[in-house]
């Protein structure tokens, strides 16, 4: 199945949705990366969002990039996506294994720790638009509400998942964020409040329902709720043999012959993103600086 994001308007255009099923994403992200089952759950819930924001950009080069540092076991988490929807990432430290937290689910928060989230935006300005929150319970979804509100002044519910099966794969992975806009009135704001207190599971609620545009109605409470566009977004890494020769390039000849001398006469170079090791020998950078 591909995954699919899907924008809705409801409450007669009061309330914007975004819903995004992202299980063949964050498998692909799995099977790359070799990930855990806690940091699959991590990275997939920031891929879903990142695919969430990156719906948002207008230009075709526009690019957004989000950043989750923790003092938790598993590092760094990076998620890059552009307007077309292709999205990418990658954790620090990617097998990290820990026990299920006290309701029994994947202890995301204890693996991300205590940290901030910044996201970068670049969207054709002179410089990129940063934004930046503290993780308020590392769960990562809070945490994105706590972002939007707190450095984007946009109030809104946001909810995210990953489910593992038994068999060490992955079931379901989806997310939605609900922005009511400004003339939204306090009653519509209180009953979406009050349904999403009372979901617990947005995987769960994706997999019992299987329909998108009835999860879309549920989570809103809206049964004329209208969906305005649907788009795939995809695992996808853009790097390539120019963006490398470009980056040997700027280290400089003496810096690049440096490492080829303490290297065996070899350059290495490997994708974070996509696991690619880019390979260069002595007389392929001779040419690059030629």
């Amino acid at each position: 199945m591909e995954n699919i994001l899907k924008k809705y308007l409801a409450y007669d255009g009061m309330v914007k949705v975004v819903l995004v099923n992202g299980t063949k994403m964050v498998s692909e992200a799995r099977n790359i990366h070799n990930l855990s089952n806690v940091t699959t759950a991590a990275l997939g819930r920031t891929l879903i969002m990142t695919a969430i924001m990156s719906s948002k950009l207008k230009d075709k080069d526009n690019r957004i990039t989000v950043q989750i540092k923790g003092d938790g076991p598993i590092g760094s988490i990076v998620a890059c996506g552009n307007s077309n929807l292709d999205i990418k990432g990658y954790v620090s430290v990617p097998d990290v294994e820990l026990p299920l937290n006290d309701i029994g689910k994947l202890d995301v928060a204890k693996a991300v720790g205590k940290g901030y989230l910044n996201v970068i935006k670049d969207i054709g300005l002179k410089e990129p638009y940063i934004g930046y929150s503290k993780l308020v319970t590392s769960e990562i979804a809070e945490d994105f509400a706590y972002y939007f509100v707190t450095s984007e002044q946009t109030p809104c519910a946001v909810a995210l998942g990953v489910n593992i099966s038994k068999e060490n794969k992955v079931d379901m992975a989806a997310g939605y964020i609900i922005e009511p806009l400004p003339d939204c009135s306090e009653d519509i704001i209180d009953i979406i409040e009050s349904i999403n207190m009372n979901i617990s599971s947005v995987t769960g609620l994706m997999m019992d329902l299987d329909n998108m545009d009835d999860v879309a109605k549920t989570i809103t409470g809206d049964n004329n709720i209208v969906c305005i566009e649907e788009l795939n977004p995809s695992y996808k890494c853009d790097c390539s043999t120019s963006r490398i020769d470009k980056t040997i390039i700027a280290l400089g000849k003496d810096e690049a012959f440096k490492i080829l001398e303490e290297n065996n006469n070899k350059i290495e170079v490997n994708c974070n993103f996509c696991n690619k090791t880019y390979k260069y020998n002595k007389e392929m950078v001779e040419k690059l600086f030629s």
